[in-house]
């Protein structure tokens, strides 16, 4: 029998591994395996990528955090399939498709084939409509490089040449779906990421009760999640730009305390873009700073992150106060687009410590303590008087 996950494997930071569950087909919730992992951030950042012999075109971010089976099993009959979105603002022409994938429980590497299938949008923007492009690319003629293992995962990074390539009307949205032809006992995988770009990936496994698409959200307790999948051709380039929004201010801060607030990383930069930041310069006062996002609810990144065009990302700062009373602290976070050092924003942020408690006196027992200089001792006391 097929080794599979049942129902969804989150595993944090804390496991070190994950438990597969063994069982007969009606006794699977459904057959999608999630692994969590630590941010790849040396992989591909931005509008970075592995191998390309074109321009990419759309980048839907091949940073991954884990990976989600997608496959076909000739020997079980076993189908489960993943999709994910994208639309060019311009007509475009993609002759290459580029992924991050692998294989689990496989002892390593299985040399399978891939099939890269792509769809019209059904009519709704929320999953495939009719196939138009589908070709299968044996092991020979599929770039596999190998990345890492990840608990029992064999991660990898693809790319295949289209043998024809295929034009994308500017405006229309399209869903691409990658498909590993597995062996038995073994998974292929795709890998998947956060932030989203366009819409959730979606899944559907008719083995497993789901014969229709399913948003991620639904399968996965309501976490958003993106496959990682770049389209290139001849033509312009997705460039990223980095925009913040924002200021940092808080006052009357006991020194020592720590202190957070929030603000706003933007990917102002031409859809279908993925942007990488992260910190060059905190203010030099202070200690303990950290900027950071939390992502599938549990792994928290720090000090850098990606943000695509169609939604900005809320970060979280949070910094110990100095320790010097009665001061007015200036200075700026500054972050930069990892692509581009030129590409810079800067959130401008004030600490104020404690000033002296002043205490206001009414002005009639002023004059009173003016005209009886040597009466309420204790009061003056308190005055300073």
């Amino acid at each position: 029998m097929k080794t599979k996950i049942v129902g969804i494997l989150v595993c944090m930071l804390l496991i070190a591994t994950a438990l597969p569950a063994v069982g007969t087909m009606n006794k699977i919730k459904h057959p999608i395996i999630v692994l969590s992992h630590d941010i790849n951030n040396e992989l591909n950042k931005g509008n970075a990528k592995i191998n390309s012999n074109g321009d990419v075109l759309w980048d839907n971010g091949m940073h991954y955090q884990g990976c989600i089976e997608s496959q076909w099993d000739a020997t079980y009959q076993w189908e489960s399939l993943g999709a994910d979105d994208f639309q060019f603002e311009e007509t475009t022409i993609v002759t290459e498709v580029y992924w991050i994938g692998g294989y689990y429980l496989s002892g390593g590497d299985f040399d399978c084939d891939w099939n890269v299938s792509f769809y019209m949008d059904q009519g709704d923007g929320n999953e495939p409509g009719n196939k138009i492009y589908e070709e299968v690319f044996p092991n020979a003629m599929v770039h596999e490089t190998y990345i890492e293992e990840m608990w029992d995962a064999w991660m990898f990074s693809y790319w295949v040449e289209l043998a024809d390539p295929i034009t994308f009307t500017g405006g229309e949205k399209y869903w691409i779906s990658i498909q590993g032809l597995s062996f038995p006992n073994t998974n292929t995988m795709w890998g998947f990421h956060q932030p989203v770009v366009e819409h959730v990936l979606v899944h559907r496994c008719p083995n497993a009760g789901y014969p229709d698409w399913t948003d991620c959200t639904e399968l996965w307790y309501g976490n958003a999640l993106d496959f990682c999948f770049q389209l290139a051709g001849d033509g312009e380039p997705v460039v990223p730009d980095l925009d913040c929004d924002g200021d940092l201010s808080w006052n009357e801060v006991s020194p020592g305390a720590m202190v957070n607030s929030t603000f706003m990383v933007i990917n102002d930069g031409d859809v279908g873009s993925m942007l990488g930041w992260e910190v060059q310069e905190f203010p030099d006062w202070g200690t303990n700073w950290s900027t950071k996002w939390i992502h599938l609810d549990w792994i928290v990144q720090e000090d850098g992150g990606y943000v695509g065009t169609t939604q900005s990302e809320e970060i979280f700062v949070e910094v110990i106060a100095p320790e010097e009373e009665n001061e007015e602290f200036t200075g700026e976070i500054v972050l930069v687009n990892v692509d581009d050092p030129d590409d810079t924003c800067t959130i401008p942020v004030t600490l104020i410590t404690p000033c002296e408690t002043a205490v206001s006196m009414h002005p009639l027992f002023q004059k009173i303590l003016e005209r009886f200089p040597n009466a309420f001792p204790v009061i003056r006391t308190i005055f300073g008087l």
